[in-house]
């Protein structure tokens, strides 16, 4: 399996990449590996405090997952948990609701990154994927975000999902 690395304020011991690999190959065995384009692990360390991000490229969908702590163990262990149950949502999901498979992504989201002076203080650019109501609801819950701008499919304009401060999702249409 081939994990895409990035350690920023952290030197990763072979101990520690060992045990991100060994609890990382437990989500080898619930995707086909043939289905992964990549995984992207970052790993930073702020003060005493741990924080591991995964981010796995399938077709048609991008699953994150973030954890934060003070033991890199358990930090890791708690993620790959998050990670499991996450799949296995995505699985059920585009089995039920979504009859026929996701469409491949031609060209992945490519975040670019601009320093501005300005009061904002990080930008960045997506493709917009053409995609359904259903799909978009479904990325936005595999980023774990509680927004998320697509363009829609049946349409033709952009469209912004979110989740309601009593857990619903509301969609914002542009006219």
């Amino acid at each position: 399996m081939d994990i895409n690395l990035f350690s920023k304020d952290v030197d990763l011991s072979d101990v520690m990449r060992d045990h991100l690999e060994k609890q990382l190959s437990k989500v080898k065995k619930m995707v086909n590996d043939d289905k992964i384009i990549s995984y992207d692990v970052r790993v930073n360390k702020d003060r005493a405090f741990y924080k591991v991000e995964v981010t796995i490229h399938l077709p048609g969908v991008l699953i994150r997952v973030e954890e934060k702590g003070s033991d890199f163990y358990n930090v890791v262990d708690g993620l790959v948990d998050t990670l499991e149950r996450r799949l296995r949502k995505y699985k059920e999901r585009s089995k039920n609701k979504h009859k026929k498979p996701l469409k491949d992504i031609q060209n992945e989201p490519t975040p670019i990154f601009e320093e501005n002076e300005s009061q904002i203080t990080k930008r960045k650019r997506f493709f917009l994927k053409p995609m359904t109501e259903e799909e978009a609801v479904l990325q936005m819950e595999m980023l774990g975000h509680n927004f998320f701008v697509f363009k829609n499919v049946n349409t033709d304009e952009i469209n912004t999902l979110y989740v309601r401060k009593n857990g619903t999702i509301g969609l914002i249409e542009i006219e």
